[in-house]
């Protein structure tokens, strides 16, 4: 009942002043989208340019280091301008919001003020507690505070998975992930304090580690009804305005078309004036809770409330009636199914939700009869300079035998029996299931492993043996390794390779054909980038039904799955003829990827 009380109090305060709170949010939003992240975009594209770096990831970075010192300090540069952006986007709702609570100033350009004179009085000290404090926070609270600026600060999907199934890993997992949130919420007053009362980093921390010590469980069960009541706000208004299509289908196909338009703006205007509510609303409750556990801190009460301007109230409407009339031509496509292109299926390791033994030649077969666009499957270098078809760079786990593909000759791994998913199936030579894959008719995405104990010429006699085999079978390549892509491009220009990126830094500068990405941090902007670059876009690995239609509205040209029955009925459902009602109700499961396409275009 407390709880109750208290966010009725902070929604109470945010209507007070509904218009100033939604204007300094909707204006920082267009800052940072349409300002910031677009020029430190820019400026990361121009250091790679300029110091001639094709791509930065964890395999490059002893190259950076000893063959572009240059570029590392620069993006290094980067990076610590883009850090203290992120601290000016908080100082500057933190600052707004508490001079509209205190009602001392509601004009832009004093919040503006305020929040550069924050980052005067930032410390190396506290700067240096800033980088723990996000990492430790933001996390934890992204559902209320989030910056575009930090979209890439993510463990990978894949890693958390890998994690998930060692049951010694899973326990660590969740007892540091408790952790983690137990400091967050420690901490959580330490911005607040750093930015109102201009306390040092340092000293922030430990205020907010006395202020929050009787005082958890009244955190928790806050933020928690908080998050709540936004997702039951925009879970209900999604339902009536879905109901609302469904009886709208069934009248002449002009009104059913354009009831459908109206609705997808209305769906994203109350989306965008959530979110905004619930971060502003957020904001409130730590105030609050701060003044009610420190008055010294901050002074909400006001002896006298300054005059507002009535047309202050309307500023919010005219620019959700600006951001409706944008959305208008984006809903008219995306309901003509113009926006939305149908993606390839490929089959992750050649097999669809356990079917048989990865890699191998009889889940090949199977799987084909299910007619993927591409079966994805990996090869490793053998000790005979072969070529096996295998993933994992030790036996063990398939095989049993403790030894490495680089170990052994062909005719040893040929003999191996690979054990998973209750199969048993041989371990298979490139040339053979390449054969199985063209009796089949079925087209391969390669994956080229390399190690440090491959042959010198090892990438010159695959090309020698199988490039043009693959180009007839219109077959294409990939690999981790950056090496492989830029050495069949040489040798072989019309070979089609695609470099696999497992975290999306910086947007690589590169001559593939096309990336194969790790989902956690692709986006809207990657995938808009690499289209106007005439490349494409493999999303992997893509388990779920709401991860794939989130990769469909991201517009990525194919995804790798381990399920393709799942992914070909997604397919269907998103493709196939679907309703109008259909269609909002994909497109409000989707509408935060969507509102980011839209920004992203304009970028």
């Amino acid at each position: 009942m407390f709880t109750y009380h208290a966010l009725k109090k902070t929604l109470h305060t945010f209507m007070k002043n509904w218009s100033a709170y939604l204007i300094l949010v909707i204006s920082l939003d267009l800052i940072l989208s349409f300002l910031i992240v677009p020029l430190m975009r820019w400026f990361t594209r121009l250091i790679m340019i300029t110091n001639r770096v094709p791509y930065v990831s964890y395999t490059n970075i002893g190259w950076l280091f000893t063959k572009r010192p240059a570029a590392v300090v620069e993006l290094l540069v980067l990076a610590l301008i883009i850090l203290i952006l992120v601290f000016w986007q908080f100082a500057f709702l933190l600052t707004g919001v508490a001079n509209i609570l205190k009602l001392q100033e509601q004009r832009l350009t004093v919040v503006l003020k305020a929040s550069l004179r924050s980052l005067l009085h930032l410390r190396v000290s506290s700067f240096l507690f800033f980088i723990p404090y996000f990492v430790l926070v933001l996390p934890f609270s992204e559902n209320y505070l989030s910056s575009p600026l930090l979209a890439k600060i993510q463990i990978p999907v894949f890693i958390i998975e890998f994690l998930q199934q060692k049951p010694r890993y899973a326990i660590l997992l969740a007892f540091g992930t408790l952790i983690v949130s137990y400091l967050a919420l420690r901490l959580i007053q330490a911005l607040p304090l750093m930015v109102i009362k201009k306390q040092h980093g340092f000293t922030a921390a430990k205020t907010s580690w006395v202020l929050t010590r009787h005082h958890l469980w009244a955190y928790i069960w806050r933020l928690v009804m908080l998050g709540f009541s936004g997702l039951v706000a925009t879970g209900t208004v999604s339902l009536i305005l879905y109901g609302l299509q469904l009886l709208l289908d069934k009248t002449p196909k002009l009104i059913a078309f354009s009831g459908a338009v109206i609705n997808m703006g209305l769906l994203s205007i109350w989306s965008r004036i959530i979110g905004a509510v619930i971060l502003v609303n957020f904001i409130l409750l730590l105030l609050m809770m701060l003044d009610a556990q420190a008055p010294f801190v901050l002074n909400v009460q006001a002896t006298k409330q300054p005059k507002r301007l009535a047309s202050h109230r309307w500023i919010p409407l005219i620019l959700v009636a600006i951001f409706l009339t944008s959305q208008i031509s984006f809903n008219i496509y995306y309901l003509r199914g113009a926006v939305l292109t149908q993606p390839l299926t490929i089959s992750h390791r050649g097999v669809d939700n356990e079917n048989g033994v990865q890699n191998t030649i009889p889940a090949l077969i199977k799987t084909s009869k299910e007619k993927p666009d591409y079966v994805e499957m990996d090869l490793h270098e053998t000790k005979d300079h072969q070529f096996v078809v295998m993933h994992d760079e030790n036996l063990k786990q398939l095989t049993g035998v403790n030894k490495a593909p680089y170990q052994l000759k062909l005719k040893q791994l040929t003999r191996l029996k690979a054990h998973e998913n209750g199969h048993v199936a041989p371990v298979a030579s490139f040339d053979t299931y390449l054969r199985a894959a063209e009796t089949h008719h079925q087209k391969l995405l390669v994956e080229l492993k390399t190690t440090a104990h491959d042959s010198k010429n090892m990438l010159t006699r695959f090309d020698r043996r199988y490039a043009h085999r693959l180009m007839a079978d219109h077959d294409m390549v990939h690999s981790l390794d950056y090496q492989v892509i830029s050495g069949l491009k040489k040798l072989t220009p019309k070979l089609k390779v695609s470099y696999i990126l497992p975290y999306n830094l910086t947007f690589p500068q590169t001559s593939a054909d096309a990336y194969t990405m790790e989902e956690t941090t692709l986006n809207s902007a990657f995938v808009t980038q690499v289209h106007y670059n005439h490349q494409a876009v493999f999303a992997w690995t893509i388990n779920d039904r709401d991860d794939m239609t989130k990769m469909f509205f991201l517009n990525v040209d194919g995804v790798v799955t381990d399920k393709l029955t799942l992914l070909k009925q997604t397919i269907k459902s998103n493709f196939d003829h679907p309703s109008y009602a259909s269609r909002l109700l994909i497109y409000s499961n989707e509408l935060d990827n969507l509102t980011s396409l839209s920004k992203t275009a304009l970028n």
